[in-house]
């Protein structure tokens, strides 16, 4: 298996240019080669103070692979730039200083307020093109993966006192989806380098606390699409026959609601891959979805939280359960149960999911679609290991689960059976593998 990942990492290498830690799956491909830059200075792209809309950003400057900077209809792309709205004011930078504990060498990005700004959010298009990712052989109809580390500052810590606004959704990844049409491009929403067909603009959305990172692991399964409400699994496939990573052209991040403070976001080690080519194949992605997990080394504790998918419509009598895994080798459906469960800190155990359920944990209320708890790893384990490998599971059975706690006592138990009895993975790195040294970076 080692030398199958290391094949894999050096394709993405000659590919991209950013040497990342050995991947989850032969399939990964970066995206952007950040460990190639320092501050506004990065390999391929030029800085503009006035890159589009009198906002600051890089465009692509070098034809090189994938198809290199084009003109479209908008202008030249792809471009890196800040995203538009909120009336905060947001810069970026590589940062060399700051980066994954997956990765010991390189930069990340940085994207953050500048002194002037009051709103506080920050946000950025990550990427934004006029062509799909697939067109620049970063993803293909396989890749169901989309992986990055994250760590916020300056965030509203969630709340732990088990109300509906405890665990908001205070970071949304926005993507956008397009293909080429048969006839004329006359606006958004017509084809490619606008949006495809009809409305292609998704939302992603996290519920995390600040200071830590945390491993990002996004599926085809968005929770929302604009003016429309929750989606299925890879929404356009039945529709419009296309899978949604391989049309997805443009996206941006950001942090939601205004904070009480100047707020910034580090991302790193992005990269798409396909569940196909992975130690597990066969995962969930109906009901366990946006799935993340970090680690605070200041308080020694983990944190995991997902989306529910299961339900088109949250309402009273709709909650799910689910079990939680970790172990030191990866976790595959056949070995789950050989796994250590966690001891959930929040929205678990008894009182949360009934006699039986003390390593079991729920949803923070039937009208809540956010999983958060919190939990903790020995720290044998920890200073032992450089990957930590995780996994859930939908455990989901109609009428079971009642908590001995209200509210999680006052209805029937779970809404539902879990539409699958295969589990989600992820994992996570404690520091950089060893035994694994990538090659330089190669130019874009």
């Amino acid at each position: 298996m080692f030398n199958k990942l290391l094949t894999g990492a050096l394709l993405s290498l000659l590919l991209t240019g950013e040497a990342l830690a050995a991947p989850t799956s032969t399939s990964a491909k970066p995206l952007l080669n950040w460990n190639q830059g320092t501050n506004q200075t990065f390999e391929g792209w030029q800085w503009y103070d006035d890159l589009a809309y009198g906002l600051p950003g890089w465009l692509m400057t070098e034809q090189g692979q994938h198809g290199g900077v084009q003109d479209f209809s908008w202008g030249k792309g792809p471009r890196l730039f800040k995203s538009s709205g909120y009336g905060e004011q947001s810069t970026a930078k590589i940062d060399t200083t700051v980066r994954a504990p997956s990765t010991s060498s390189g930069g990340s990005l940085w994207a953050y307020e500048t002194p002037e700004s009051n709103h506080h959010v920050t946000s950025w298009w990550i990427w934004y093109d006029g062509m799909p990712l697939s067109e620049r052989g970063v993803t293909d109809n396989d890749t169901d993966r989309m992986s990055f580390y994250l760590k916020t500052e300056g965030m509203t810590p969630i709340k732990e006192d088990g109300s509906n606004t405890s665990v908001p959704n205070n970071f949304h990844i926005g993507t956008y989806l397009c293909w080429n049409t048969s006839g004329p491009v006359y606006g958004q929403g017509d084809g490619c380098p606008y949006e495809g067909p009809g409305n292609q603009h998704y939302y992603h959305y996290l519920a995390i606390n600040p200071g830590a990172w945390i491993h990002v692991l996004l599926d085809q399964h968005p929770q929302h699409l604009r003016n429309s409400g929750p989606v299925k699994n890879n929404p356009t496939l039945s529709s419009f026959g296309k899978n949604y990573f391989a049309q997805l052209h443009q996206f941006y991040m950001e942090i939601r609601y205004g904070q009480s403070q100047h707020t910034d976001f580090h991302l790193d080690e992005l990269e798409y891959y396909s569940t196909k080519d992975s130690v597990e194949p066969n995962q969930n992605d109906d009901s366990i979805t946006s799935l993340w997990v970090g680690y605070w080394p200041a308080t020694d504790s983990w944190e995991m939280g997902f989306q529910d998918g299961s339900f088109p419509k949250l309402t009273e009598g709709t909650q799910s359960t689910f079990e939680i895994r970790w172990s030191t080798t990866p976790i595959t459906n056949a070995n789950f149960a050989n796994a250590t469960p966690i001891s959930p800190m929040f929205y678990g155990g008894v009182a949360h999911t009934g006699p039986g359920g003390e390593n079991l944990v729920r949803r923070v209320d039937e009208w809540t679609g956010n999983v958060w708890t919190r939990f903790k790893i020995p720290d044998s384990v920890e200073s032992a290991s450089s990957v930590i490998y995780f996994a859930v599971k939908d455990v989901s059975v109609a009428g079971a689960h009642v908590g001995t706690k209200w509210p999680w006592n006052k209805t029937g138990g779970d809404g539902h059976n879990a539409p699958t009895s295969y589990i989600k993975t992820i994992d996570y790195h404690l520091s950089p593998e060893s035994g694994y040294s990538p090659p330089g970076p190669m130019k874009f």
